[in-house]
């Protein structure tokens, strides 16, 4: 078609990296405030847990799929339904954490001195649990940026004409038999992206909190 492959490249980080950092960054911030509520308010535990769990019985990339099929292809849907599909996981990693943090000895002495809870979460909470979030969001955008990708390459995610990644390597197989270089370029940009979030929320967890680990079957 006359098109630059390298302009349209370059033009898709906007879309496939942007979406996907707002994607967790909105995902986490709504998580916050469920985890946080959940793990401090008793009543609203059992609603909030519930529901992640209920949530959680299917597969994130299945739900995601189901929920861009429901809503239609664009990317106000897929920034939608990524939002959906990984509130819960990431609801119940904060849940996690909070608890954890909530048994420390001077969260205990806070609440023992009737120190005020929205002091204790901001002053408190927050500077331990910040680290922990921000690990969780940097090993959590590589797998964004694959499925995002994924939805576009099937149809149902970035529509064309907008350069996105997943979008230029579903027109490239259309060119597969004359033209397979076509694939490469769109193929390792979404292969070093994803590898370099992923060492890099590594390199985060060894350096600013060796003793951290998550739970098994964080993906």
């Amino acid at each position: 078609m006359g098109r630059c492959i390298l302009s349209r490249l370059l033009y898709g980080v906007r879309t496939t990296l942007f979406l996907s950092m707002a994607i967790v960054a909105l995902s986490l911030l709504i998580a916050l405030v469920l985890g946080l509520s959940a793990a401090f308010f008793r009543r609203a535990e059992e609603w909030i847990m519930r529901a992640c769990d209920a949530m959680l019985s299917f597969p994130s990339e299945l739900m995601f799929l189901a929920i861009v099929g429901m809503l239609g292809p664009g990317i106000l849907n897929t920034l939608i339904a990524g939002i959906i599909a990984k509130s819960a996981w990431h609801t119940r990693m904060i849940y996690a954490f909070a608890l954890h943090l909530k048994d420390q000895n001077y969260l205990l002495f806070a609440q023992a001195a009737k120190t005020p809870l929205h002091l204790i979460l901001r002053k408190h909470l927050w500077r331990a649990l910040s680290l922990k979030v921000i690990l969780l969001a940097t090993m959590d955008i590589g797998w964004m940026v694959l499925s995002l990708s994924a939805l576009s390459f099937l149809g149902l995610g970035v529509q064309a004409p907008t350069p996105e990644w997943g979008v230029m390597l579903s027109e490239a197989k259309e060119a597969m038999s004359f033209n397979p270089i076509q694939m490469l370029p769109p193929g390792m940009a979404i292969l070093l992206i994803v590898l370099a979030f992923n060492f890099w929320g590594d390199t985060l967890q060894t350096l600013l909190d060796p003793k951290h680990s998550f739970p098994k079957g964080h993906s």
